[in-house]
This record gives C-alpha cells, structure tokens and sequence, in this order.
C-alpha cells in the first residue's frame, strides 16, 4: 500500500512540473566541437526557428562559431556552451546555414544548420 501510494504521489508531483510534451522537445539542438570536428552538423537535423541551438565544446582546444552571411562569430572555450535562444532571432529564413571554426578552418572543421518553420 505504501509503495502505491509513493507511485501515486511522484506522478502526481510529475504531472504538475508543467512542461508540456511539446517543451520537452524544444530542448537546444546541441552541436559538440571535439579535436577538429563539429559533431551533428554534417548538416544538422531539420531545426525548428523557435528551437535554440547550443554549441558546446568538448575538446581541448578553443574554437570559433561564425555563421556564414551573418554578423555571427563566438569563440567557445573548451568546456564553455554557447547558445542562439532561439535560433530563428539570427537565422530567421528557413534553408541550410554552413558555419565554420575560423581557428580550424584549414582542418575542415565545419558545418551546416538546418533551419525549418516552426
């Protein structure tokens, strides 16, 4: 009985966090720089405009975001994130970004975002 009523209560207390499904899944797309790559950007999945985009680096090296025919160019430290909330403020036209570590750029590290309508 009392493990019924645990059961009972943590969904209860689960049902009440107030996220719907829907923000469950607007989690950021997380892009992770290790070494010289971009991993989950050969292109990105399909990414929605009001969903965020992190980058997040991994490795041991310092690295550079900059979005091709935007103004936008980060360095993100090793360890640091950086996140566009939501995308769409930046890239508000859906179609296929490419992007670019400006550091490692001679090694291929790039990649493509994805943005689709929300």
């Amino acid at each position: 009985m009392k493990l019924a009523a645990l059961v009972l209560s943590a969904s209860l207390l689960c049902a009440s966090c107030g996220k719907s499904e829907r923000e469950l899944v607007k989690r950021p797309y997380v892009v992770t720089a290790i070494d010289y790559h971009f991993h989950d950007a050969h292109p990105s999945l399909p990414i929605e405009v009001d969903r965020a985009v992190q980058f997040s680096n991994q490795g041991r090296n310092p690295h550079n975001v900059t979005i091709e025919g935007t103004s936008y160019d980060q360095t993100v430290r090793p360890g640091e994130r950086i996140t566009i909330r939501p995308v769409g403020s930046l890239l508000p036209t859906p179609g296929r970004y490419p992007f670019v570590c400006k550091l490692h750029a001679e090694r291929g590290m790039s990649g493509v975002l994805v943005v689709v309508p929300g």
